[in-house]
């Protein structure tokens, strides 16, 4: 014991004797420590990934399709994010993916409910990539950013009706090109409609045309397509029975009638069986009964049931109206018929006809552009912040990493002590 005690005494006369020589050489190694982790801290960098639309907490995405977060390091975001660093000669897709690590914030579970996590980190370590001039921070950013683009051109809005483009026709039969044009200005229509009731203040900014650069005014002009334009063409060809081929249009609008005619007796037998069984219902079953309910705040009141009755009177109104719409198609196609077969429409007429719908496909192609840019402003517009990125950024302090350099310069100087004790040690063994 008293042997122990004397090392220890002596260990520390050692090394108050050295005081300036130790300090000085863990001041060195500090320096040397803190620069060699300053040095590599500008390969890495960090981003946290927030999802922040009510979908995300569902594990979905904004229109409801699944949500995979791994998405973000897949070769599409990755070639996107190259080309926007200009690095497209030095670096591939699979090689940046490689140095990105995606993790979650806080998946499990809470209070014995499972719960899925909207915040991620992302890091990247660049060490073994060539990217010039460019810094590991520029090169995240990238990929988030590019991430942002397709995230909110894949998942936020469908917009594939809006891409699509009409052909422009040469010789095609006027009333079936006008009624493909109505259908079509119709789902422009609808669009644009539920377009106005979420935003009807909506401006797109980069665009100083006030007649496209919000969708009350491009509202109006797909309105007068479907209120006027569409029906005046449309009226030309019908009253002046105009037709490419008659013999084969009226074919066509015959075969049609009587797949109309077969889904209104079909409708009409549904009502009828309706009305039969109201007819035949039993009477002491059809007053009215008051139950006692319980609303949303717990509140009792008196609840009306509904009989079977209920639910057949319902079905049997659907099956009449039903069977009345097809009845009105049926006449209206008749009279079309009719035209055709008493007017002999001359080449003249045709030719007018053909430049009208020539007229309208063009309008359409042009309202659909017009309203294509605009939705995709909006869309830019109304998604910014489904996902927010926020970078993390490093101190001069916080690059030196203060205390794994002080741990593993006192390491290396109780190491070299070691060695030099056992240096020591084995001269005095071997002159002995």
């Amino acid at each position: 014991m008293d042997d122990i005690k004397e090392k220890i005494k002596q260990a520390l006369r050692h090394i108050w004797i050295n005081k300036y020589r130790l300090f000085f050489c863990l001041l060195t190694l500090c320096c040397l420590f803190g620069l060699v982790h300053y040095f590599k801290s500008a390969d890495s960098a960090t981003a946290s990934i927030s999802f922040n639309y009510s979908e995300a907490a569902l594990g979905m995405n904004p229109n409801k399709t699944r949500f995979n977060a791994y998405e973000i390091v897949s070769d599409e975001v990755m070639e996107r994010a190259i080309r926007r660093v200009g690095l497209q000669d030095s670096l591939t897709a699979s090689q940046l993916a490689q140095c990105l690590y995606l993790s979650p914030e806080g998946t499990g579970s809470a209070n014995g409910s499972e719960y899925i996590s909207t915040n991620y980190y992302l890091s990247i370590n660049t060490r073994k990539l060539e990217l010039g001039s460019r810094k590991a921070t520029d090169l995240l950013q990238s990929v988030c950013e590019s991430y942002r683009e397709i995230f909110q051109s894949n998942y936020c809005d469908n917009q594939s009706l809006l891409k699509e483009k009409l052909d422009v026709t040469s010789a095609c039969e006027p009333y079936l090109r006008l009624n493909e044009l109505e259908v079509r200005a119709e789902g422009l229509n609808r669009y644009l409609n539920a377009r106005l009731q979420e935003n009807k203040s909506f401006t797109d900014e980069a665009n100083p045309d006030s007649a496209t650069n919000n969708f009350t005014t491009l509202g109006k002009k797909i309105n007068n397509l479907v209120a006027y334009d569409l029906p005046n063409a449309m009226a030309f060809v019908i009253e002046g029975g105009v037709a490419r081929d008659p013999s084969m249009l009226t074919s066509i609008l015959e075969y049609k009638n009587k797949i109309d005619d077969l889904a209104m007796r079909t409708q009409q037998a549904y009502y009828d069986a309706d009305k039969k069984g109201i007819s035949i219902y039993e009477k002491s079953m059809t007053s009215i009964m008051m139950i006692p309910t319980v609303d949303e705040d717990s509140e009792y009141y008196m609840s009306r049931t509904k009989t079977a009755m209920d639910a057949l009177a319902r079905s049997a109104d659907a099956s009449l109206s039903d069977a009345t719409d097809y009845q009105s198609e049926i006449v209206s196609t008749n009279y079309v018929i009719q035209k055709i077969r008493e007017l002999d429409a001359g080449q003249p007429r045709l030719a007018e006809a053909q430049a009208m719908v020539n007229k309208l496909e063009a309008a359409i192609n042009e309202i659909s552009e017009q309203l294509f840019v605009l939705d995709k402003a909006y869309v830019k517009y109304k998604s910014q912040n489904y996902i927010t990125f926020s970078y993390g950024s490093s101190s001069f302090i916080q690059r030196l990493s203060p205390k794994k350099t002080l741990m593993e310069s006192v390491a290396v100087m109780l190491g070299g002590a070691w060695l030099l004790h056992e240096r020591k040690r084995r001269k005095v063994r071997h002159h002995k």
